[in-house]
C-alpha cells in the first residue's frame, strides 16, 4: 500500500500502479516513475489528479532475458571442453 507522501522510487523506474480518480473509480496500469512533485504519489494533488492506492516495481521481460543470459556466460560450463589440435602445423 502506498501512504500518498511522494514517490519512493528512483526516476525511470517500471511500475504497476492501481490508482483512483476523482469519482472513485480505480484503474491498472503499467508506468514509468517520472518523479516530480506534481504527480499522482502526492495524495495532496488529489482530486486534480488520481491517486496511486498500491503499486508493484515490474522488470520489464527484455531486461530478465538479458540477465539470464548474462547469468550463462559468466557461468562456466560443466566439465571441461576438448582441445583439437591441427592437423597440419602452422607455418610461420
Amino acid at each position: 500500500m502506498h501512504d500518498g507522501k511522494g514517490c519512493p522510487l528512483q526516476a525511470g523506474t517500471i511500475v504497476e500502479v492501481v490508482c483512483e480518480d476523482g469519482f472513485g473509480f480505480t484503474m491498472r496500469q503499467v508506468a514509468q516513475v517520472d518523479g516530480g512533485r506534481y504527480s499522482s504519489w502526492d495524495w495532496s494533488h488529489y482530486p486534480e489528479l488520481k491517486r496511486i492506492l498500491r503499486y508493484r516495481v515490474r522488470k520489464p521481460k527484455g531486461l530478465s532475458l538479458l540477465e539470464d543470459r548474462l547469468a550463462e556466460i559468466r557461468t562456466p560450463a560443466q566439465g571441461t571442453p576438448k582441445t583439437t589440435t591441427p592437423k597440419t602445423p602452422v607455418k610461420a
